[in-house]
Order: structure tokens, then sequence, then C-alpha cells
């Protein structure tokens, strides 16, 4: 009677080893990026844009690269620190903050601390425009804390990240203000383009359809600004003519994104992803052209 007593506990004891085992080999991510919960991040470049409300937080990876563009306020950082962490993040091969405005540096610090960032880049700005925020402050000390290499970039930059190729279109002049002194950056990857945008209004977007005209298309655009009706005009739309514009903004969040913003993109059969009515967007481009959409709403 006892020895068959312990026998039945070694055996529970077996089986919860090998389910404890098992568990641990499984690739959860892959399963349930399978079932639908998570992209599918295995091939080709994933973009997301992460669910941070009235801001910008926005997360590339391909093959072993990883790229963060701004990172939402700071109250959002552990947020975002936990979306990389879910892929297993533990290196940014490169960090951009668009321009130096809370909704999109204030988790800075906090990522600079948290992960093993290689290289920072930043909009070359005058400072006297740049408010001296708290943000601010703590972003430029981690950097310096940390001994990150930072380049300042203006337009005609360009880098290359294994398949990927970011250009750099603007700035290429003194803005009066943050949001025109964003970092426009466009990123290429074989057959598929995205153009990320940062806070642009008017004045730079017009700076772009001067520069480049017919060399603004890109298959993904980032809806400048969070849907501010100082952009994003008809002009500027047919010119890029995306399939997909994703507008990243909190619910009930200063009437943003504004009507007439999405007015313009319906009326050019553009379509509309919004973090506040999906959640995080993710936009999985593969080698030879074929584009996926991930919600998480």
């Amino acid at each position: 009677m006892i020895k068959s007593k312990f026998l039945k506990i070694f055996i529970y004891v077996i089986i919860f080893i090998l389910v404890f085992v098992i568990c641990l080999l499984i690739n959860w991510k892959w399963i349930f990026a399978k079932a639908g919960f998570y992209p599918d991040r295995s091939h080709g470049v994933s973009v997301s844009f992460i669910d941070v409300g009235k801001a910008d937080a926005i997360f590339i990876t391909c093959d072993d690269y990883n790229i963060l563009i701004d990172s939402g306020e700071d109250y959002k950082a552990d947020h975002v620190s936990s979306y990389l962490k879910r892929y297993n993040t533990k290196k940014i091969d490169l960090l951009i903050a668009t321009h130096p405005d809370n909704d999109h540096i204030g988790g800075m610090s906090s990522i600079i601390n948290n992960f093993d960032v290689e290289s920072c880049w930043q909009s070359q700005i005058n400072e006297n425009v740049i408010s001296q925020t708290t943000a601010y402050k703590n972003m430029l000390r981690s950097l310096e804390t940390k001994n990150i290499n930072t380049e300042y970039k203006k337009a005609g930059d360009t880098y290359n990240l294994g398949d990927l190729i970011f250009t750099v279109l603007s700035p290429d002049k003194n803005y009066e203000d943050t949001n025109n002194a964003s970092l426009i950056i466009r990123l290429d990857y074989f057959d598929t383009s995205f153009l990320f945008t940062g806070d642009a209004e008017d004045d730079a977007e017009q700076d772009l359809i001067n520069n480049y005209k017919d060399s603004l298309q890109a298959d993904v655009l980032k809806v400048a600004h969070h849907g501010s009706n100082n952009g994003s005009s008809y002009e500027f739309l047919q010119l890029v003519s995306p399939k997909y514009a994703v507008i990243s903004v909190g619910e009930n969040t200063a009437n943003l994104p504004s009507k007439a913003c999405i007015e313009r993109l319906e009326s050019n059969n553009i379509e509309i992803l919004r973090t506040d009515l999906q959640g995080t967007v993710t936009i999985n481009a593969q080698k030879y052209g074929k584009i996926k959409v991930h919600t998480e709403k």
C-alpha cells in the first residue's frame, strides 16, 4: 500500500516535470501568432505602431535587428518596454527620437536605461526652439551616462541595416518649431516602403512636396501629428499614395484625428488603421511584396 502510494507520487512528479519542460520548450510566441493573438514576426520586416494613446512609439524588427522610433509619454514607458520584451528584445540597434516633444521622447530615458542601445538619432534642431522639459533632459543624461553614439540627422542622410534602407527626407532647414523639425524617414525593404512623418505640419510637408514630388510614394504612411488637420494635405496624400495610413492617437484626445484629415484619407481610398480603435497595429512586409496587417483589438 505504501509502495503504491509512493509510486503514484513519483509518477505525478515525473509528469509535472515533463509538462514543465515542454512548456519551457514550446515557442509560445509562434503559437500565439498562428492563433492570431500576436503578429507573426518570423519573416520579413514587421513594424508595430504601439498603442500609447496620443503619442508615438514604433517598433521595427527585421532578422536580428531592432529599431524603435519614439517612445511615447513617460508614463507609458513600462508599457513600451513590456511590448519589446514580449519578443525577447535585449538590444536596440537604432533608437530614433523624431523630435523632443514629451509625447515622443517621454519614455526615452527608461528605454535607454533598460535596453542595450547601439545608436541614437535625433533631429538637428536649434536649442532655442526646444522646450527644456524634464523628459528631454533625462534623455540626454541617459545617453551621456551610457555613452551611446548620438547622431543629429538631416535630409539626405541614409543608413543600411541588413536589408533595411533608412533615408532621412527632412528636416533640410531650420524650422521655428519642433513639430516641423521632426525627422521624416523613409524605410525601404525590397519592394515595400514606409514613410514615418513624426509630427510634421504644413510647412515641412510642403517642403517635402517641393523637394521630392514623385519620389514620395510609400505603401504605408504614418499619419503626421496624430491626424491633425495641420498636415496630410490632399496633394501630399496623392503623391504618397499609400495603401495603408496608420494614426497613432488616444481615445477622445483633443478632437484627434481631425474630421478633415479622415475625409482626405477616405477620398484617396486609403485604408485607415487607428490605435485608439484597433490597438497596436503591426504591418508585416515580406521580401516579395506581400503585406499582412495585424491589430490587437
